[in-house]
């Protein structure tokens, strides 16, 4: 019999077939649905608010007629990708009637100065005004319009209550005037702008931009910066003038990345420039006046009115200053400190890669717990989060885990200290830092390129890669001892927490006591807090947490996390906690009571933390997080004002001791000081910084001199030592 004959045909896979269905049912839907039910399926995608907001921009064009689709496209499937670049379309349409009308309107008593006539006149002008307002346009590659040291100036603007003015100093559009030397324009100008109020918006930039570029100092000259008059009114909101304006003053404004995007300011027509520049020192001076009425409305405002001229207005020049000033940084020494954090990383990775048994991506999560939650069976307590916060819970389940943890560390101060730092370095050698003196809503400094705030002092090596100025000065830091627990034994008028104060004992070693439930004393647990594994030791680690955790509000929660104890365990230690300071748990319970009942709670100094948007969602998460703001914003926030009050008070301290304010890093100052500074003057400082705030408790500060690096401490005897002879 003859074979049967077998056709080598392979069998077709069940799930092609029926994405190949699946594909034609689309391709019947997309050709028959209408623009209605495409816009239905867009709208109903999750779209980030961004993206909704333009497309509803888009459809309401489209149902107006004034935006269509492209011919070519009609016959394919209404897309959301499509609906995004028409919304570009829309975009650039408006823009170019948003410019002509801009253009159309200019105010008559808007002049563009392009004669060095025009330029004495607006100098007369500026002699003449009570207050002025401010503000420069920049321009530069690669982020160079917001650094002074590598942008440049297109020109400047400046309003009177009578008329606005807009000089153009670096457009490519020439003028008479830009033909003139610039010494010759600034030598007009720069007396009547160093000796009249100026009113400016984020003051800080356009003061450093005239200091590094033309050796202006307009810092002294600057009576108000309205958008910490505007932070002041409202810290939940963002602070950009033409959002302010159009939200407070109701008039609708644009942005400049929404006139300009992607354009140089110094390419703009000066038909534009000028009604734009013009306009925003205009509105500048509008929303100052608005602000001002404000302020004299009610006491409590009047009182922030206060701080804001009396606190906020004199650091804020002071900080242009030291930013201006800048520190000295050893870039050699940073390529070397780097080198030695990557042979510290290749050694731990090495250890970590013999405990996987294989060599991995540790920076793949997918990889990573693979590793630790399958091979290794470590605790999975997040879903195969490998998260740090993660790992620090589960830290002793394994060896390789702290491991880990010191290696990414390791890895996070090599890309953001010892490799990133020396790129921030300008031509002068130095790194000129943006500290923002209202950037955190508790009032609080925050600080950028770079943030200073978070070189860490356990690493001293990368804090000693800033140096003093010069042979003949020191750094010294000066930093508030525990100001944060002070301020909590004052505002809960805390009994014991008061007297150990008083008395100079150790408050962490006081706390521990408490959290020990009577198991041990205070002289138990100074007796043994320095035998390492000792219960002492551990139980003053815990109070030293919660002692700080308590002023930001923690939960047993996040106390678990932390000490790496369980919820249950985390909850007796907060209760006994409270049983030992009753004030404290009393004050916190009624600054929730006040929170809930005004929506605002303040500190010593009357600035508000506004909490009415959180109490009225219907989140309840909101509600705690609104009730744990109220007990420790004003904490928080005496605080940080304190060192501001105190920077305040040693302007004149300062000036006769040609001492100068460097950095601030959250309760500390870091001080330029002369080499042969005496030891009675470095006092005066301190104690000047002791003396911005009389508290019921006494307050401390602790003194560190550094003759040549950050953290290259020398005690004061020695440094001292036979001076008092």
């Amino acid at each position: 019999m003859a074979p049967k004959l077998r056709l080598n045909i392979a069998q077709a896979d069940p799930s092609e077939s029926v994405k190949a269905v699946q594909t034609v049912s689309k391709r019947k839907v997309a050709a028959t649905e209408t623009i209605d039910e495409a816009w239905v399926r867009i709208l109903a995608m999750k779209n980030s608010d961004a993206d909704q907001a333009k497309l509803f921009e888009v459809k309401a064009a489209m149902a107006k007629g004034l935006l269509g689709r492209n011919p070519s496209l009609v016959a394919k499937r209404f897309s959301k990708a499509e609906a995004l670049r028409m919304h570009k379309q829309l975009a650039e349409e408006r823009r170019e009637s948003k410019l002509k009308e801009l253009v159309a309107n200019t105010p008559s008593h808007y002049t563009l100065v392009d004669s060095i006539d025009k330029l004495q006149q607006m100098a007369d002008a500026i002699n003449a005004a009570d207050i002025i307002a401010f503000d420069c346009e920049t321009f530069g590659e690669k982020g160079g319009a917001l650094d002074p040291w590598r942008g440049n100036v297109a020109g400047f603007s400046v309003s009177t209550r009578e008329a606005s003015w807009y000089v153009p100093l670096n457009h490519t559009e020439k003028t008479a005037l830009n033909q003139c030397d610039i010494n010759d324009i600034l030598g007009i100008v720069a007396v009547p702008l160093m000796t009249t109020k100026i009113v400016m918006h984020n003051a800080p930039f356009d003061c450093k931009w005239f200091e590094v570029k033309y050796g202006l100092n307009l810092t002294d000259a600057l009576y108000a910066d309205t958008r910490i008059m505007a932070m002041s009114m409202d810290e939940n909101r963002d602070h950009r003038l033409k959002n302010l304006l159009t939200d407070w003053l109701k008039q609708p404004s644009d942005n400049f990345d929404e006139l300009f995007p992607k354009t140089a300011f110094n390419t703009i027509s000066l038909e534009v420039a000028l009604p734009y520049a013009a306009g925003d020192t205009e509105k500048t001076l509008a929303l100052f006046d608005w602000i001002s009425k404000w302020y004299d409305k009610r006491p409590d405002l009047q009182e922030i009115k206060q701080l804001f001229y009396e606190i906020e207005m004199p650091v804020c020049r002071q900080f242009i200053k030291s930013d201006v000033r800048g520190i000295r940084f050893d870039s050699e020494a940073a390529a070397k400190l780097d080198a030695q954090f990557a042979t510290e990383q290749a050694e731990l990775m090495s250890k970590i890669h013999r405990y996987l048994g294989a060599e991995i991506n540790l920076n793949s999560p997918t990889q990573l717990k693979k590793k630790l939650f399958v091979e290794l069976e470590v605790p999975d307590l997040a879903k195969g989060s490998t998260a740090a916060k993660v790992l620090k819970r589960i830290k002793n389940s394994h060896p390789v885990i702290p491991l880990l943890l010191e290696n990414r560390g390791l890895g996070k101060l090599r890309e953001s200290f010892t490799q990133k730092l020396p790129h921030e370095v300008k031509s002068d050698g130095k790194i000129h830092p943006w500290h923002n003196t209202w950037g955190a809503a508790t009032g609080r400094f925050t600080c950028k390129d770079p943030n200073t705030q978070q070189i860490p002092a356990k690493r001293p090596e990368v804090r000693q890669l800033f140096l003093a100025t010069d042979n003949d000065r020191i750094l010294v830091s000066i930093d508030y001892s525990q100001i944060e627990l002070r301020v909590l034994a004052h505002m809960a008028n805390e009994k014991e927490l008061i007297k150990a104060f008083f008395e100079n004992r150790d408050i962490h070693s006081t706390t521990a006591a408490m959290i020990s439930a009577g198991k041990y004393t205070y002289e138990d647990i100074e007796a043994a807090k320095d035998t390492d594994g000792s219960e002492q030791q551990k139980l003053r680690k815990q109070a030293k947490v919660v002692n700080f955790g308590i002023v930001y509000g923690m939960s047993a929660g996040g106390l678990s996390n932390t000490l790496e104890i369980t919820k249950k365990e985390a909850q007796i230690i907060i209760d006994n906690y409270f049983k030992g300071y009753p004030g404290i748990e009393r004050y916190m319970d009624e600054q929730k009571r006040i929170a809930r009942k005004q929506g605002y709670v303040t500190g010593i100094f009357g600035r508000k933390r506004r909490l009415h948007t959180d109490y009225k969602s219907k989140d309840r998460y909101h509600h705690f997080r609104a009730d744990r703001q109220a007990g420790n914003f004003p904490i928080q926030e005496s605080a940080g004002t304190i060192l501001k009050k105190a920077v305040v008070d040693l302007q004149p301290v300062l000036s006769s001791l040609d001492t100068h304010i460097l950095l601030q890093v959250h309760d500390e100052l870091l001080f330029d000081c002369p080499k042969d500074i005496s030891r009675e003057n470095l006092t005066l400082i301190k104690e000047t910084m002791e003396k911005a705030v009389k508290l019921i408790v006494p307050v401390r500060c602790d003194v560190e001199l550094n003759p040549e690096r950050w953290l290259g401490k020398v005690s004061e005897d020695d440094w001292y030592e036979g001076e008092d002879e």
